[in-house]
């Protein structure tokens, strides 16, 4: 039997079937969200352990009331400062440490190192003459002018 009459048809199953679809489109990322999800947690822990806050230090024991107590941090040496002879051995204070060493030979010249040893040098040539073997100036030379004090050598 048709329908007479000014009403319109009921909207409900087509309504229905698209709110279903939406919720059907909706619904495939949300699967997805929860490993970005983990991931965007996992990277929060991350950025705390990395940029948070500094816990607190330790507190030091007390002692008594006549007694004065210095505490110092866990890690002292990363607050020291090394000797010249542990950073640089080579130097002076590094090898004045009372131990007997032998000298490095294979540098070359060690002159001015510590524990150097340099053996003596060549001193200038030394010209022996003998002024009995020079022979006399000629007379009437320039030669004897000058070393009889008549006539100047300049």
């Amino acid at each position: 039997m048709p329908r007479t009459g000014s009403r319109a048809p009921c909207p409900l199953p087509s309504i229905a079937i698209g709110v279903g679809v939406v919720l059907a489109l909706y619904a495939v990322p949300a699967a997805g969200q929860d490993a970005i999800d983990t991931k965007v947690a996992q990277r929060l822990a991350a950025s705390r352990d990395v940029y948070g806050a500094v816990p607190p230090p330790k507190r030091c024991a007390s002692g008594s009331e006549d007694e004065i107590v210095v505490c110092a941090p866990g890690d002292s040496d990363r607050y020291r400062v090394p000797s010249t002879a542990q950073s640089n051995p080579g130097s002076r204070e590094g090898l004045r440490t009372g131990v007997p060493s032998a000298p490095q030979l294979d540098r070359g010249s060690c002159r001015g190192q510590p524990n150097c040893i340099v053996g003596g040098y060549t001193p200038p040539k030394v010209y022996v003459i003998d002024l009995k073997a020079i022979p006399e100036a000629p007379e009437g030379s320039d030669a004897e002018a000058v070393g009889n004090g008549t006539e100047s050598d300049r």
